[in-house]
Order: C-alpha cells, then sequence, then structure tokens
C-alpha cells in the first residue's frame, strides 16, 4: 500500500490497524518529515505491538530527524518501564543529536530522572555535556546521581574534571572506585601518581580498580610498579594486575618475566578468570612453555572459540607434550574429553601435515591406543567418532584390532564415518567390514558400504594393473 498524502498518512498512523500503521513507517524511512510527521511517529513508541515498536525506533534511527530527540526525550520519565527504557535506546543511538535536548530537558527535581539522563549522557560520550555535569555535580547531594556524574565524566574523557575527581575520591568510600575508574578512562600524570600514591593504603575494592585502571592510565614505570606488587597480590586482585601488565606490555613493548611468581599469578588467571582474563594470560605466555601451564589450558578447551585458538596454537608449539601427556589426562575423564580428543586429533594431523620427528616411543603410543580404544564404548557418540579417528590416524594395526567394535556402534553417523575412512586405506584389510554393512539396517549405512566396495574394487583393479 503506497500513500503519498501526508494528512492520510498521519490519520493512519494514529487510527489505521497495526500491519497498515508498519507499511507506513517503511515508506518515510528516508523521506524528509515535517513536524507532525515527527510527533506522531515518536508517540508510536508507546505503543503495545512489539512489532510496531521496532519500525518505529528502525524509522527513527535510520531517519535522524533532528526533531526526534526532543520528541522521544520527552518519554524518559514514563511510568512504563519498557517505554522509558525503549527511549533512553533511541537517544543513545541517535548520539550527539540528542545532547542538547537531554541537557534542556525539565527533570523537576527529580533525581531518578537526573539520573536516567546522565546515564544516556554517559554512554553517548560527548564532551559538550561536561559543564552540565559538572554543575549537577556541585549541586546535588543525591550519591546515585553524584556516582552517574563521575562515570560520566570519566566517559566523556573531560580533562577538565581531574581535580573535582580527585576531591570526590576523599569525600566518600562509595565514590572511590568509580572515581578510579573515571581518572583510568580520562588519563593524566596527575591522575597516574595520584592513583599509584593511594594504592598502598586502600582497601581491597578500591585497590582492585586501582588495579584495573593503570593498565590504560600508566607508563613505564607504572608496569615495573605492577612487577613489585607480584609479591604481595593475591586472589580476585590477580586479574586486574594480569590484565594491567599486558596492557603495559603491549604499550610500552616490554617483556614479561617469567618466574614461579608469574607462573603462580598466570595459573589462577586461567582458573578463576573470565575468557578474557584467560585470553589475556595466554598472551603473556606467548614466548614461554611450562608444562603446568599447559596442563591448565586443556581443562579449559571448549570454553570458547577464541581461546580454543589460542590454546592449539601453544599445543602445535609443544607436541611432544600432548602426546605425552594425552594417556594422563584420558584416565582422568576430563569435562570436556571430546574436546580435548579433537585437539589431539588436530595435532596428529599437524604433525604428519609438517613432518615433524616427535620424541616419543613406541611405548609411548601404545599407552595413548590402550586410553583411546578404552572409548569406543563411550556414552556420547562424538567422543567415540573422535577416538575411531584418532586410531586410524595413529595406528591403522591397532584400529584393525577394534573395527568389529567401530562397526557395531549404535550411530549411523560413526558407521558411515568408518565406511569414509577405510575405503580410502589401500589393500583389503577392512574389506569384510564393508561386507558386514552392506546389510546393515539403515539404508543410507547400506548405500554408501555399495560405494565403498566399488572405489575398493576400483583401486584393488588399478593396483593390479599397476
Amino acid at each position: 500500500m503506497k500513500i503519498d498524502n501526508e494528512p492520510k498518512m498521519i490519520q493512519l498512523l494514529k487510527t489505521g490497524e497495526v500491519i497498515t500503521k508498519i507499511e507506513i513507517l517503511d515508506q518515510l524511512v528516508e523521506k524528509e518529515l515535517s513536524n507532525e510527521m515527527c510527533s506522531c511517529i515518536a508517540d508510536l513508541i508507546k505503543d503495545n505491538d512489539k512489532g510496531l515498536r521496532n519500525a518505529v525506533t528502525s524509522l527513527i534511527k535510520n531517519n535522524r530527524n533532528p526533531k526526534f530527540p526532543g520528541l522521544i526525550a520527552q518519554f524518559i520519565t514514563s511510568s512504563d518501564l519498557s517505554v522509558r527504557n525503549l527511549a533512553g535506546e533511541i537517544l543513545i543511538d541517535l548520539g550527539t543529536l540528542s545532547v542538547e535536548p537531554l541537557i534542556d530537558f525539565n527533570h523537576q527535581d527529580d533525581n531518578d530522572t537526573l539520573k536516567f539522563i546522565i546515564d544516556v549522557i554517559s554512554l553517548i560520550g560527548d564532551q559538550r555535556a561536561s559543564l552540565f555535569i559538572m554543575g549537577i555535580l556541585s549541586t546535588t547531594e543525591n550519591d546515585n546521581v553524584i556516582l552517574a556524574c563521575l562515570e560520566a565524566l570519566g566517559n566523556i574523557r573531560f580533562e577538565g574534571a581531574i581535580e573535582i575527581l580527585i576531591l570526590f575520591y576523599d569525600r566518600n568510600e562509595l565514590y572511590k572506585p568509580t572515581v578510579v575508574e573515571a581518572l583510568g578512562k580520562i588519563g593524566s600524570k596527575a591522575a597516574l601518581e595520584f592513583l599509584v600514591e593511594r594504592f598502598p593504603n586502600e582497601d581491597e575494592l578500591t585497590k582492585y580498580s586501582i588495579l584495573e585502571s593503570l593498565g590504560s592510565l600508566g607508563d613505564i614505570n607504572t608496569f615495573f610498579f605492577l612487577l613489585e606488587q607480584m609479591s604481595v597480590i593475591s586472589g580476585p586482585m590477580v586479574l586486574p594486575l594480569i590484565m594491567s601488565l599486558s596492557a603495559l606490555k603491549e604499550k610500552c613493548f616490554l617483556d614479561i618475566p617469567f618466574d614461579n611468581r608469574m607462573k603462580n599469578l598466570l595459573l589462577y588467571t586461567i582458573a578463576e578468570g573470565t575468557p578474557e582474563h584467560k585470553k589475556t594470560a595466554f598472551t603473556l605466555i606467548d614466548t614461554f612453555d611450562d608444562k603446568d601451564i599447559l596442563s591448565a589450558s586443556l581443562s579449559l578447551l571448549g570454553d570458547d572459540f577464541e581461546l580454543d585458538d589460542l590454546i592449539r596454537s601453544k599445543i602445535f608449539r609443544n607436541v611432544d607434550f600432548i602426546y605425552l601427556e594425552i594417556s594422563r589426562l584420558l584416565n582422568q575423564n576430563p569435562h570436556n574429553l571430546k574436546n580435548i580428543l579433537e585437539l589431539f586429533l588436530s595435532t596428529i594431523n599437524y604433525v604428519k601435515d609438517i613432518s615433524m620427528q616427535l620424541n616419543i616411543t613406541m611405548m609411548d603410543v601404545r599407552n595413548i591406543v590402550q586410553g583411546v580404544s578404552g572409548l569406543l564404548n563411550h556414552h556420547d557418540e562424538e567422543v567415540r567418532r573422535a577416538a575411531m579417528e584418532i586410531l586410524f590416524e595413529l595406528d591403522q594395526e591397532s584400529a584393525l584390532l577394534f573395527v568389529d567394535v567401530m562397526a557395531n556402534d549404535e550411530n549411523n553417523w560413526n558407521r558411515l564415518r568408518l565406511l569414509e575412512i577405510i575405503e580410502n586405506i589401500p589393500g583389503t584389510e577392512f574389506n569384510s567390514v564393508i561386507q558386514k554393512l552392506l546389510d546393515d539396517e539403515d539404508e543410507m549405512i547400506r548405500e554408501r558400504a555399495a560405494y565403498s566396495s566399488s572405489i575398493k574394487n576400483i583401486n584393488q583393479l588399478s593396483t593390479n594393473a599397476n
């Protein structure tokens, strides 16, 4: 439905069916809109229909008419929390267009509304709001509003706020973590010196915040200051220490010394940190290897794709380690057994691809075969599949010993994978398996077995002809 008459459009947007309203909004995205049309569109964010509200939001964000921020701002006092939050989301997305309407908004000394306005301005991050925020900070006594102002000054990186931030640091223990974070974001030599000076005498929470900020705020001297803290830092504060050391390492092109203290900090980070903490720990250990750290890293497989890649790259540089460690790991039945098997399988293929010589014995290989073969009856079909592939890649003679177990796997895809593997193996040792699967209960397996049999026959004829 295409309507070119604006009064008719406005009337339909007010009284029409939801589907009609959405069709009209789709037509208006790239149009120049009158004040009346903008007002009508903005009013639709109150509608109960989620699809219509999504269409309105999309239009406002893409059209970016400068009238919209002022019209949307009126809804930040809505008693409907979903409308209020949607208004905030739209204002943030409109960015700098929203700053002046938010500053001019009459919050009527309502602290909740004032905090909401400051939070939105903070997320927009426009320095034009700095004097407005400083003015609020000089007059309000409300802790929530004060904390919002302190955070906002950091987010907009207003250097003129450093002195007032330091003043508020000592005013209330409640403000300290937020002030520290703000100073870290703004960055200055004075802020850095202040935080380093205050660090020794602060409580744990404030120390944690300072350690977090020193990574972005610090310099080469800060790096060595953090190294000195390694002997006294423990528990959760290890995490911001590691993050800041990593940041300063990159910023100042420095090397991290690896000793038992650093090793213990990294092991703690690998065990207790978030995925981001763990990834950072692995970037710090990129230039050295340690069996304890490598072992700990294997327990993380499967938690995060990026982390998996980092661990894989470490293992590929230490392939002897995984060959010697895998048997012990299998005996422990780790929670991420499938991921460890997949890593080991990719390591075997990597070794073959680059023709790497391994420093392992036949006894080591037999131990691996024994451990892996025991998984062919595992309850997880993916574990069984990985174990099967490892046996074939590691030692085909050993695989032949267990091929009947593989052929009886209850999972169709595993039996199919078995056929894919053995049809490419020269010789006739596995022909009996193909013959057995020609009578499989599953039609897909029977068809694949027939194809595998033909492939084997063709290869055999070719071999005989040569």
